[in-house]
């Protein structure tokens, strides 16, 4: 019995690994890293969270993901409100970290435009009125994608 078992649990991370490739980052999130998803189950699947930083309310909680290395995932009440992307990843409409400026301008056109408070950071106007997806720049070049809910694009930790 423990040997099927073990033989189950071993081919479901390999399934996991390698679908986790084909994962979009999208503006309700990435993979499991879902807008909407709890604290408690994303703690314990997907190979777990990192150490997290807290807000001094602590209401809100960044944390790093322990399996996927490029990701973090802001909570807020222990809810996922945000995830932030380094690299690895496309979103729906295929754009990656390290694509230049002119990608994003011929992906969104007019609907992706500077954030008011900060050059480096790009807003594409998804059609969601509470959700988007932000794109921190450097040297003309996307540096980061950050998705979720758009209180929480407004700052650089994510926390609102």
């Amino acid at each position: 019995m423990n040997k099927y078992f073990f033989s189950f649990t071993l081919a479901m991370l390999l399934a996991g690994g390698a679908q986790a490739k084909t994962w979009e980052v999208k503006p309700d999130g990435l993979g499991p890293y879902k807008v909407g998803a709890r604290y408690e189950n994303l703690g314990r699947t997907f190979g777990g969270l990192g150490a997290e930083t807290l807000s001094a309310d602590k209401s809100c909680r960044v944390a790093p993901s322990r399996r996927y290395p490029h990701l973090r995932v802001t909570f807020v009440r222990k809810v996922v409100a945000r995830v932030d992307v380094a690299a690895g990843y496309r979103t729906d409409r295929g754009v990656a970290v390290g694509d230049p400026l002119a990608k994003l301008q011929r992906v969104y056109g007019e609907a992706v435009r500077p954030h008011p408070q900060n050059a480096d950071w790009l807003m594409a106007d998804t059609g969601d009125r509470e959700l988007s997806i932000r794109y921190v720049m450097r040297g003309g070049r996307v540096a980061a994608i950050h998705a979720g809910k758009r209180a929480q694009l407004q700052t650089l930790a994510g926390c609102q």
